[in-house]
């Protein structure tokens, strides 16, 4: 992946398998937030970290979730997604699929995100 690629706060299509420990088998491309700092983003970090999203939408469930809304993957109807935030992942770059961003989540959406990583770490 060419540097400077993906942004913070953009959702793109990430393939998860294999994972070492199979703790959700199935579910090999998901929607994910990139979470991290565009400074190393635009040095071309070999790694980014990631918020997966799920269609298994669980109304009340902050902070360990943030709805996002309905995203579409290619191909698909959009479908309502939640962010795992207790689930950040640093995945290498060779996993994220397709030429661009699904969508950029909005200023409101990444300070939910934001309030939830601090409450959950404690920050």
């Amino acid at each position: 992946m060419p540097k400077g690629i993906v942004k913070r706060g953009e959702v793109w299509m990430v393939d998860f398998e294999p994972q070492t420990f199979k703790a959700e088998p199935g579910k090999r491309a998901r929607p994910s937030l990139i979470i991290q700092t565009d400074l190393l983003n635009d040095l071309g970090h070999p790694t980014t970290m990631v918020i997966p999203g799920t269609t298994d939408v669980e109304p009340d469930a902050y902070p360990l979730r943030v709805f996002l809304g309905p995203v579409r993957k290619p191909g698909e109807q959009p479908k309502d997604t939640d962010l795992l935030i207790d689930q950040i992942k640093a995945i290498s770059n060779d996993r994220f699929m397709g030429d661009g961003a699904l969508t950029t989540v909005s200023t409101n959406h990444m300070k939910q995100v934001t309030s939830a990583l601090k409450t959950l770490l404690s920050l």
